[in-house]
């Protein structure tokens, strides 16, 4: 059998992936001809980050990158990566553990009566390891569990509650009586109700026999019951208590979840079959009260995917899927920080993999347009050749070294570059579609030429772009542009001079703070000082914080970019300066407004933020310091994040479910990969989808299915 060309369209993690997974096989030089093309100098999509080497070789990213405890398939690939790779030991990051750290401390926000507190939970790490082959639980193992996880937020709050609270918790034979389930607590356990104290553990040790045994119709009388107690809770204690106000909006969140999936055949269907409600939708038409679906833990959903705070819809089975396997199928600790910029934790160490095993590396090249022949495969590849190599460079070497570590820069390395001149002194951002950069060559690959087979990675807001003729010629692809809807985000990113303890944040006793379900647009900030050490600040001017802020660009201006990627219109050079200049400024209102409840520490005389406590080599005064900082508006295309909005999953397309384009390949988060929200798990099954259609290969992935 002829070699086959494989022209691996887009350099995020979807098509490293499905790259490194075809290039496991030993012979596979002896079946495939990989080259990569990517725009720009680097890989990584959204994932990208990159060095600022004239401010102390400090990261800049897209915005704030996490990796939770369940992503089996994303830690799995990483592992075998960094094992690959093979750095000596004792250099930076030679082991994927030293490249992750699991913290297990998150803060959310209420806005309770127009005043902003505090939520902490400090979530108990276990013994095991992402990454592992252990599969997520059945849909009916989840209702096990999420019984399981409310009886421990009932033992909390009892344990944490005042003597009042817990004698109206004692399970008087009234309150029993009219809840007119006795009968069932007989048959369950045998023996009566008396030997409880507590009505709410005798109720939730109730449901949880039955949910053991797939009881659903008794489960579903015993959370009426519990439903009930609720609301006699919510009459009869002081519910603007916080402990109370937050263990009833638990309690309400697990019995309007269970009840559910149960009343609409989650367990039986999967969770698909209540994509077509929003997930705030769907439960308050299971019974959540309105506290409850407006609540902050609800919101943090939301937060998760740039959903807003009524800004866009979130469909009920993702949001589901996502929320149980975030919070009961976490391994080792409930989330992850890389200890380095996630291009060199992840795309740096992939990139090294990769091409030692001989995968050609196309750097400067834009995809512009996909034909089709007669037979509906992809007979040519359009590309605007961004830059060509100076005389007597041979190959692009993408990386610089920081403190020992292999790194992406944040521009490119111009003197490599015939036109890096023209691109340094012009500050070309190559990345951009509204760059005013005209193409140094336009080249055309043929297919049996230069490819007989295409993995497209590029993310799904610049198809428009380079696939219309695909998206003309097929509905299915119509459809899903239309309905498979990316949106902008905005981030910054502050150094600080001050640590957090002088700023007063009041858990850093807990470990660095990552803050969800605040006021938009900024509704994320996490402390990263762990990077600190990563950076290379002159010593006198080394930061003591640093901390990281993203969230959903505001409208109208996040309809405005959407509609550009939708036209391919990007004639106006000046948008992007006035995209970050938006992002910017309200990075300024966060400060000036919000950041009281935060650091109170550093503000004077407790009316204004002090600016002098921003890092500046510069040494600039007041508000000069803040306009050394980084900001980012992602307005491009490929840099748009994927929603998950209502019904949306039924128009995703599967990776080999291209067949009227006999030679294609999709992947990326955008596709229908089993998971089905933007994330880099998400991506990381789609790559290993692309890489098992197109070999033939048996390659199991954790979660792909759960009923």
């Amino acid at each position: 059998m002829p070699v086959q060309k494989i022209a691996v369209l887009g350099g995020g993690m979807g098509s490293l992936t499905s790259v490194y997974q075809l290039t496991r096989d030993p012979d596979w030089k002896n079946k495939y001809d990989i080259t990569v093309y990517q725009m720009g100098w680097r890989l990584g999509g959204k994932g990208a980050s990159g060095r600022n080497i004239s401010m102390g070789d400090r990261i800049e990213e897209h915005g704030l990158h996490l990796w939770f405890g369940f992503y089996d398939n994303a830690f799995k690939v990483i592992q075998e990566v960094y094992e690959d790779n093979n750095r000596p030991p004792g250099t930076p990051l030679s082991t994927w553990q030293e490249a992750f750290t699991g913290y297990d401390f998150i803060c959310l926000e209420e806005l309770i009566n127009g005043e902003w507190l505090h939520w902490p939970f400090k979530i108990s790490p276990n013994k095991l390891i992402p990454g592992d082959n252990n599969l997520p639980p059945t849909i009916e193992g989840y209702i096990v569990r999420i019984v399981d996880w409310l009886c421990q937020q009932h033992q909390d709050f009892i344990q944490k509650t005042t003597p009042e609270v817990k004698t109206k918790l004692i399970a008087h034979n009234n309150i029993i009586e009219s809840f007119d389930l006795k009968q069932e607590f007989i048959n369950f356990f045998n023996k009566g109700e008396n030997d409880f104290k507590d009505a709410g553990e005798l109720l939730i040790d109730a449901a949880s026999k039955a949910a053991s045994l797939g009881e659903y119709e008794a489960l579903k009388l015993i959370l009426k019951s519990l439903k009930e107690l609720i609301k006699w809770l919510v009459e009869h204690l002081e519910n603007d208590k916080a402990e109370v106000r937050r263990y009833l909006i638990l309690a309400d969140l697990a019995v309007a979840t269970i009840s559910g999936m149960i009343d609409d055949k989650v367990i039986e269907n999967g969770f698909e079959t209540i994509n077509q409600y929003d997930y705030k939708e769907w439960l308050a038409l299971h019974g959540a009260d309105k506290i409850t679906v407006d609540s902050a833990i609800v919101q943090a959903v939301y937060g998760l995917v740039f959903g807003g705070k009524d800004q866009y819809t979130f469909e009920a089975g993702t949001a589901l899927r996502g929320l149980l396997r975030l919070g009961l199928t976490f391994k080792g600790n409930v989330y992850y920080r890389m200890m380095a910029g996630m291009g060199d934790a992840i795309f740096a160490p992939m990139y090294e993999v990769l091409q030692k095993r001989g995968v050609k590396f196309q750097f400067f090249s834009k995809i512009t347009n996909l034909g089709l022949d007669a037979q509906n495969s992809i007979n040519t590849i359009a590309i605007d050749v961004q830059a060509t190599l100076a005389q007597g460079v041979s190959e692009y070497d993408p990386l610089v070294i920081v403190n020992d570590l292999p790194c992406w820069p944040n521009f490119p390395i111009t003197k490599l570059l015939a036109q890096g001149n023209e691109i340094s002194t012009q500050h070309v951002n190559l990345e951009s579609y509204y760059s005013t950069w005209k193409p140094v060559e336009e080249i055309t690959l043929q297919k049996g030429k230069n490819f007989d087979l295409v993995i497209l990675g590029i993310a799904i807001g610049a198809l428009p772009t380079v696939a219309k003729e695909l998206i003309a010629k097929n509905d299915a692809w119509k459809k899903m542009v239309e309905k498979v809807i990316p949106v902008s985000t905005i981030a910054f990113q502050l150094w600080f001079n001050t640590t957090i303890q002088t700023m007063q944040w009041p858990y850093s006793a807990d470990g660095l703070a990552l803050l969800g379900s605040y006021q938009e647009p900024y509704d994320t900030w996490a402390d990263m000082s762990d990077l600190i050490q990563r950076e290379n600040w002159p010593t006198n001017d080394t930061p003591q914080n640093i901390s990281y802020f993203c969230g959903p660009t505001p409208q109208p201006e996040a309809n405005i970019i959407l509609e550009n990627a939708q036209k391919g219109t990007f004639g106006d050079a000046g948008f992007p300066d006035a995209q970050t200049a938006l992002a910017k400024q309200a990075a300024l209102d966060y400060l000036q407004k919000l950041t009281p409840h935060l650091w109170p520490g550093i503000w004077r005389n407790q009316s204004s933020f002090d600016f002098n406590t921003l890092m500046d080599t510069a040494n600039g005064e007041g508000i000069e310091r803040f306009d050394t900082q980084f900001f980012r508006a992602n307005i491009d295309p490929t840099e748009l994040y994927v929603m998950s909005f209502t019904g949306s999953s039924a128009f995703r397309l599967k990776t080999d479910q291209t067949a009227s384009f006999g030679n294609l390949y999709i992947t990326g988060d955008w596709i229908d990969n089993g998971f089905n929200a933007g994330c880099i798990e998400a991506t990381v099954m789609a790559g290993l989808q692309t890489a098992r259609a197109l070999s033939g290969i048996n390659i199991e992935i954790s979660g792909e299915k759960e009923i």
